[in-house]
């Protein structure tokens, strides 16, 4: 089994450093699809050129777990693959192409993934006819809607609209009266976040100055940037992916606009926010909501041991990998079983979870009550801002 954990090392490893090279498929030394269950295997659905870190996370709970002697009595093994390839962007046909792979021909008991909430709505129902839990990456609060097989570990993307905007408005923290928000195309997550604190931000008082739309891969973003200016908003919500949101922070700093941005976990790939542009400047006195709090009580030993595994610190994809991976082993334990309705269950019921964060409960929606965390920049530097109660 140490030739299997360390093929599979080398598989992540791979894809941290491949970029957007297609990974067909990872797999440790032992993976069988005759049906023979001398291993536990799960899948993990994770695009190669966006938030490799999310694999890095489970592979770290995945290792701890088999040197702890596996579950039930045997290792678990992951069967990794890719939903981006070629393409500029995760795609959600070839995730569900993929979820299918993984279930009938393969048989996995679940699926880790995939990050995109895009994605995530269309493999729920296939995995719930199928029925095999899935525990995604994704903050689309209606990803859990499409199937009761169906968790997120992420703080949903209407709890983190909700937050941002409060922020915004409260007379003690950005005591904004204007807002201005850009979203993108078609992006379930990006969506459901600029709703939420569009809507938010004007219940509470505020006024929506402006609310703009930009493609995935535009670079030139003039056309709603001189709107934006036009209205000056006093804070300006991104409610996107990387590198477009710093590319979004210049080209406004450049067009001379002043408003504080903010954001939500989308920003969270520190080495894409931070490594984009030149100079950083446009994003310093940024806030953004992020999906790890490295103050919280077990986080220590978890960027300890990541650190350790990785040379590099852990954000908020790896924390939302572990999560799933340990969730899911937690399941499985308290179940006795590899029943996916039993392992489903016992997940929903899953309490006062200690992982890479804290997990009081699921709720009805089976989305995860957890606290959210704001987080600036600051000195070119990626900062706990402060911790808000769920």
């Amino acid at each position: 089994m140490k030739t299997g954990i360390f093929l599979t090392l080398i598989a992540i490893l791979f894809i941290s450093l491949s970029g957007c090279e297609r990974i067909q498929q990872i797999i440790t030394s032992d993976v069988s699809t005759s049906g023979a269950t001398s291993t536990i295997k799960v899948g993990v659905i994770q695009p190669s050129g966006l938030a490799p870190s999310f694999t890095r996370g489970a592979e770290l709970a995945r290792t701890q777990i088999n040197d702890a002697g596996g579950l039930l009595g045997m290792q678990v093994e992951f069967i990794v693959m890719d939903n981006q390839g070629d393409r500029e962007f995760p795609n959600a046909a070839e995730s569900v192409r993929i979820a299918k792979v993984l279930i009938e021909e393969i048989d996995v008991v679940a699926i880790l993934g995939p990050l995109l909430s895009t994605n995530s709505t269309q493999v729920g129902p296939v995995v719930t006819e199928l029925r095999r839990p899935i525990i995604t990456g994704s903050s689309g609060e209606k990803v859990t809607s499409t199937g009761e097989f169906v968790f997120i570990t992420v703080v949903p993307s209407s709890v983190q609209g909700m937050t941002t905007a409060q922020f915004a408005v409260d007379p003690t923290e950005l005591n904004a009266k204007t807002a201005a928000t850009i979203r993108q195309a078609g992006d379930v997550y990006s969506g459901a976040v600029a709703d939420a604190f569009e809507a938010n931000f004007q219940e509470l008082g505020g006024e929506l100055v402006a609310s703009e739309v930009y493609q995935h891969g535009d670079r030139d973003f003039a056309a709603q940037l001189t709107k934006i200016q036009a209205a000056a908003p006093e804070v300006f919500l991104i409610a996107g992916f990387n590198p477009e949101i710093p590319l979004l922070a210049a080209q406004a700093r450049d067009m001379d606009i002043t408003a504080t941005f903010i954001g939500t976990n989308g920003w969270d790939e520190s080495d894409k926010l931070l490594g984009t542009l030149d100079d950083n400047t446009p994003l310093e006195g940024s806030y953004f909501t992020r999906g790890f709090n490295v103050e919280s009580v077990s986080a220590p030993a978890f960027v300890e041991a990541y650190t350790a595994m990785y040379m590099e610190p852990p954000d908020g994809p790896s924390a939302w990998g572990y999560d799933a991976m340990s969730l899911l082993a937690l399941a499985i334990k308290n179940a006795e079983t590899l029943d996916p309705d039993a392992i489903r269950d016992t997940l929903a019921a899953t309490t006062n979870y200690q992982g890479a964060t804290a997990i009081s409960h699921f709720d009805e929606n089976r989305h995860p009550i957890k606290y959210v965390e704001l987080y600036t920049i600051r000195n070119g530097q990626i900062e706990l801002y402060k911790v808000v109660s769920p």
